[in-house]
């Protein structure tokens, strides 16, 4: 009996030491990101003894084994290291991003989000009756929905209204119309042969349009040098909300907010703004991801704040912030906000705090966080540290934002400071939107 219980009682102790080992080993982060030159120690109590493997030489162990060890942010690059019991039982390994000390033009400015500089969008494939049953030309002639038609027998379509106006004057029943289209960043030529439509009364492609615009947002950051921008954090998806949409044809331009409708429990506000269909593009996107919508400038916006130094996740903390955002014209206003909670990550993810907006001005102009808000920047200590993401339904006054951290990873903004050649993107782009 004594000898079963001091088993049991040696078998506890073991659990208990080893359970709280590996609840120690989940609180080290998986992944951090720290900027050149920088020191930190990461402390943490282990009941046993570790080797700590690190081929890059960044770190310097603590002078007590299990107790923690000195993170050193030597050189930028990514490294990685792994823990070990005893050197010989893998425990877990850890991601090191080391980046150079990155400014950022703070934004808050409001922009069009358009899914290509000009054209219309197929949003569906339509069947037509005629005198023999119903047939679907769109469909039969390789149209899919998501295609961007950008001209019609070499008639470029400049928006909605304008490619009903050519339709109807170039659908002749039997006479074959050449389409030009992108799908998924590619041109392509599809030929297709309007039919009498015997309900509507008229010739007809099978097409349902829409405008390519997609909405009003917010710009979060820049970077001067490269022209490098993010905007939204949060992805742009389809009418489902499943997909992403792809924006490898997208532009951003500037937008005026010209009404607000306010957000109230049970209901989210918007910002209603608009763009001028005939003006020069911003901007082009290159990417569509969870954190937002990142592209490169064509020309700087029309104001600019002070550079800010970027924030890193683990910099923020719970308390009192700002947000710059438009609520009327064009204008950037700074309101205050409050940081309520934070969320430990080891990965990119669109809602990485909990934020309560507490300006009297913005929660009257409002009623809180609404739709157009998306991708305004959040200041903490002279620094930019998120962006407005995400609202409450029931609490418009709440919501969520990201991290700029992550942001900035998803930006492609970092590997093209490695790179060591900044792209003259003013010129890159002068050819694209001011052709000689």
């Amino acid at each position: 009996m004594k000898k079963r219980f001091a088993m049991c009682l040696v078998a506890f102790l073991l659990l208990l030491m080893f359970g709280q080992g590996l609840q120690a080993l989940l609180l080290i982060p998986a992944e951090v990101t720290r900027f050149e030159g920088d020191d930190q120690s990461i402390s943490f109590e282990l009941p046993w003894a570790i080797k700590i493997s690190d081929s890059d030489g960044i770190l310097e162990a603590a002078d007590e084994a299990g107790k923690g060890f000195i993170l050193k942010a030597v050189k930028s690059g990514n490294y990685r290291f792994s823990f070990s019991l005893l050197g010989i039982i893998p425990l877990k390994q850890m991601q090191v991003n080391v980046i150079p000390h990155l400014e950022l033009m703070p934004s808050g400015h409001s922009i069009g989000v358009k899914l290509a500089e000009s054209g219309v969008i197929v949003a569906g494939l339509d069947s037509i009756m005629t005198g023999t049953g119903k047939v679907e030309p769109a469909k039969e002639s390789g149209f899919e929905v998501g295609d961007i038609l950008v001209a019609v027998d070499d008639v470029e379509l400049k928006n909605l209204g304008h490619a009903a106006a050519v339709l109807e004057e170039l659908s002749r029943p039997g006479e074959e119309l050449d389409c030009q289209i992108i799908r998924r960043g590619r041109k392509l030529s599809l030929a297709i042969t309007p039919v009498f439509d015997i309900e509507a009364n008229r010739p007809r492609l099978g097409l349902l349009l829409r405008d390519t615009a997609a909405g009003v947002g917010t710009m979060t950051f820049y970077h001067e040098e490269t022209g490098y921008f993010g905007a939204l954090g949060h992805m742009i998806t389809d009418e489902n909300g499943g997909k992403a949409v792809d924006l490898s044809s997208g532009r951003i331009v500037e937008a005026s907010i010209v009404s607000i409708r306010r957000g109230q429990q049970g209901k989210p506000g918007e910002k209603q703004g608009v763009f001028d269909e005939n003006s020069q593009p911003l901007g082009a996107i290159k990417t569509n991801t969870e954190l937002g919508i990142f592209g490169t400038l064509a020309r700087k916006p029309k104001r600019e704040f002070e550079p800010l130094p970027l924030g890193l996740k683990h910099e923020v903390k719970t308390g009192k912030a700002e947000i710059l955002t438009v609520i009327e014209g064009e204008e950037i206003q700074r309101f205050s906000i409050e940081i309520e909670k934070l969320f430990l990550q080891n990965q990119p993810a669109s809602k990485g705090m909990v934020i309560k907006i507490t300006d009297p001005k913005l929660l009257a102009a409002t009623g809180g966080i609404i739709q157009g808000m998306s991708g305004s920047p959040i200041i903490q200590g002279g620094k930019l540290v998120g962006a407005v993401t995400h609202v409450f339904i029931n609490e418009p006054e709440r919501g969520y934002g990201c991290f700029a951290e992550w942001m900035v990873l998803e930006s492609g903004l970092l590997a093209e400071i490695e790179s060591n050649v900044p792209p003259k993107y003013w010129r890159q782009f002068f050819n694209i939107f001011f052709p000689v």
